[in-house]
């Protein structure tokens, strides 16, 4: 469903967009919800030869700072990470991110998940943003993808089912709860949280559009027909697991690869 989500209007003030962020990955840090497609990232990403990622649309780091600490703690080297967003950031990493990520960094232009600029490199990766792109734009990243023999894993944990859609309720729920836990401690988290609840609510609203939005298994299936050569291969799956009771799906392409059959 071709919807619109508040916090990807031009209309949307930065500042507010920027709280958003904020406590969306103050909420992935507490539920780690990427945690059951994290063993599958790690082995697709040496099955590629990757050891630079390229992560589009990506808000506030998203699982990066935790997929770093699993690859670490996992005895394996993380990947050199370059964040990117089509409305970047506008504060800098806390310290606290920047100790546990030291190899997480964000760019501070503009960058277009639809028009990625022929000089950044890198295995691209898209987390719960694949669906603000319309299957005509979906396509064509992936294709450029194709084109550019690059690798590319998206993974998606808004879904039309009906325990994910229940689940947003917990999300307002959870904001109110941590946001004065959250460090460092900022005013303006108080104000939009709690006095002007405008945070709590676009995170209702926005994951809610997000469900609605997003591609099925079946969908992606459809979408990679045709796209590519012999020697470029798609996985398509969902993986459960983690504090919520979520499936990622997930959709995977390297150019060269054969990926095991094992389901990890």
């Amino acid at each position: 469903m071709r919807l619109f989500e508040i916090h990807e209007q031009e209309w949307f003030p930065q500042f507010l967009r920027d709280e958003f962020v904020d406590e969306l990955q103050m909420i992935l840090d507490i539920t780690n919800t990427y945690q059951p497609i994290a063993k599958l990232l790690r082995r697709r990403l040496q099955q590629c030869g990757a050891n630079r990622v390229l992560d589009l649309c990506s808000g506030a780091g998203g699982p990066w700072p935790s997929l770093a600490r699993d690859f670490e703690n996992s005895g394996a080297q993380p990947p050199e990470v370059l964040l990117t967003d089509k409305y970047p950031r506008t504060r800098k990493l806390d310290n606290r991110e920047a100790a546990s990520a030291r190899r997480i960094h964000f760019l501070s232009h503009s960058v277009d998940a639809t028009q990625i600029p022929e000089h950044l490199d890198g295995f691209r990766t898209l987390f719960s943003s694949f669906h603000h792109l319309k299957p005509d734009e979906a396509r064509r990243l992936l294709q450029d993808s194709v084109s550019r023999r690059r690798g590319i894993a998206i993974f998606e944990a808004p879904a039309r089912r009906t325990l994910t859609l229940l689940s947003l309720l917990l999300i307002p729920i959870a904001a109110w709860l941590f946001v004065p836990f959250r460090r460092p401690f900022r005013w303006s988290r108080i104000l939009w949280t709690y006095l002007i609840p405008v945070i709590p609510f676009v995170l209702f609203f926005d994951g809610l559009i997000s469900c609605l939005r997003a591609y099925s298994p079946a969908e992606l299936r459809e979408m990679t027909k045709g796209l590519g050569a012999a020697d470029y291969r798609w996985e398509i799956g969902e993986k459960s697991g983690g504090l919520l009771p979520l499936r990622i799906t997930y959709l995977v392409g390297c150019p060269g690869s054969v990926f095991a059959q094992s389901g990890d």
